[in-house]
């Protein structure tokens, strides 16, 4: 036999070695591969009969409470409606109030000022009634004074004196 041929022998004997090799090993992966899916496939299969049965508990609850629930948001919505007119009538109210407050504060004030106005004319004309006529007395009563001082004296009282007393009060 000739060297190639037991080249040629050699190399082919390798590579059946090396092809068989790789068999093994794709063969090994195949089995391992099978056997993951069937794990997982199990899994996956008690994953889904553990949360299907909550999914549908969650969808039937779901269903019985989304009528509860549009009715209290339309309640809600209802209520803050009711408010929202309730709080503009309430304004208005108010706004009323205050205005007849004003009206009425405005009247009471102008009754206070004409009754002040009245007293105070009213004191004015008193006090000029009896005023006049105490005055008037006095006049008579001084001038009586005087004239009895002439007479019993014989002259007139000094009117100088009288005018530099007056300007030592001055201040």
């Amino acid at each position: 036999m000739n060297n190639e041929t037991l080249w040629l022998i050699i190399f082919v004997g390798l590579t059946a070695a090396a092809l068989f090799g790789q068999f093994i090993v794709m063969l090994v992966a195949y089995f391992t591969v099978r056997k993951t899916i069937n794990n997982v496939q199990g899994e996956i299969g008690e994953i889904r009969s553990t949360v299907m049965p909550m999914l549908t508990r969650s969808k039937e609850l779901l269903e019985k409470v989304a009528p509860k629930v549009e009715s209290v948001a339309a309640d809600v919505a209802d209520m803050a409606q009711s408010a929202r007119e309730q709080t503009a009538h309430i304004r208005y109210t108010a706004d009323e109030v205050l205005a007849r407050v004003y009206r009425q504060t405005s009247r009471v004030d102008h009754m206070v000022t004409n009754v002040v106005d009245g007293v105070e004319h009213a004191s004015n004309v008193v006090a000029n009634s009896v005023t006049r006529p105490v005055r008037q007395v006095s006049a008579m009563l001084a001038g009586a004074k005087a004239f009895l001082g002439v007479l019993a004296t014989g002259r007139r009282r000094d009117r100088q004196a009288d005018v530099i007393t007056d300007q030592d009060m001055f201040v």
